[in-house]
């Protein structure tokens, strides 16, 4: 029979080789979190480089990811939105995705290709909209308040329209430098709070505009891309990285309020806008009944589906 400090001896052995194998088990972990984080950043590098060479396919590599995630309906639209529990699918979203061929030659682009070429062709028919708020002039009142709770956008400025070059509008969109609207959102700063964030339309290097956001309680590190969903995305990937409850994809316009019917007619109204060569003008059937300053204003646009690259082509 083992005597206690035989036994005690031996417990520490034991606990001695567990202790260095738990050592080594964690080096590799780290190993391996470290290569993880390599393959990570280079895969949302060359997805990158994919979506700014095709800008086109940026809903399908959303649908791709996660079809329950990103599900929507016949006009495209998202009708099941990820929160915080569905988060292990919007962190793995790149390491899943599919191939840069099968992408290009998916038949869910070929008819999301289709269904945007229909959307555009409809806005031919006049669409009825509510007059937005003006003062005894005929001059808007700003600010422009469009939505409701937490879709509620105040729209400050409408911003004047470039046409040449034309990388300033698409078929569907008019994107005017000096346009400023703001909104509330949670804030990446202090979790479990909100803040204001201002989106604005900026005059680029005279090529092309760029889109930026700024949070009130970081007004120093403002956002910028090529788009205004690229711009909403980066804030909302670190929001979801945090384990916030948001949307894991937006549309730019509607964030922006730019997809609000009542702010699309004011745009295409501005001087200038007749230039536009690539613009599908809109029509409109005009309500009878004026609204009153701060009332909510007409829905966004249906067709709305994240075409606001300012560089894509219509196809």
């Amino acid at each position: 029979m083992m005597s206690y400090r035989d036994t005690a001896n031996s417990l520490t052995a034991k606990v001695k080789v567990a202790l260095e194998k738990r050592e080594e088990l964690v080096k590799q972990y780290e190993s391996i979190r470290s290569e993880l984080r390599v393959s990570k950043a280079e895969n949302t590098h060359l997805l990158d480089m994919i979506l700014k060479a095709y800008p086109e396919i940026s809903e399908d590599i959303s649908s791709c990811s996660s079809s329950d995630e990103y599900a929507t309906d016949d006009n495209g639209e998202d009708v099941a939105a990820t929160d915080k529990h569905g988060q292990r699918n919007g962190k793995r979203e790149y390491a899943d995705s599919p191939s840069t061929q099968q992408l290009l030659n998916s038949p869910t682009r070929m008819t999301k290709r289709r269904r945007r070429q229909g959307k555009r062709d409809d806005r031919n028919d006049p669409k009825r909209i509510e007059p937005l708020p003006r003062d005894s002039k005929g001059h808007v009142v700003y600010p422009i308040v469009i939505g409701r709770g937490q879709d509620r956008i105040e729209v400050h400025d409408l911003g004047r329209v470039i046409w040449d070059p034309d990388t300033y509008h698409t078929s569907r969109y008019i994107w005017t430098p000096g346009f400023r609207s703001t909104r509330n959102h949670p804030s990446i700063k202090n979790n479990n709070t909100s803040c204001i964030y201002t989106s604005e339309v900026l005059e680029g290097n005279g090529e092309a505009p760029v889109f930026q956001v700024t949070a009130e309680d970081m007004p120093d590190k403002p956002f910028r891309a090529s788009s205004s969903s690229g711009v909403w995305k980066q804030i909302l990937d670190i929001l979801t990285a945090k384990g916030i409850n948001v949307k894991t994809h937006a549309s730019g316009p509607q964030m922006y309020g730019l997809g609000n019917l009542g702010v699309t007619k004011l745009i295409q109204e501005l001087e200038g806008a007749e230039k536009c060569t690539k613009y599908t003008k809109q029509k409109w059937i005009e309500s009878n009944a004026a609204l009153l300053h701060g009332t909510d204003t007409p829905d966004e646009d249906e067709d709305d589906d994240d075409d606001d690259d300012p560089g894509e082509e219509d196809e």
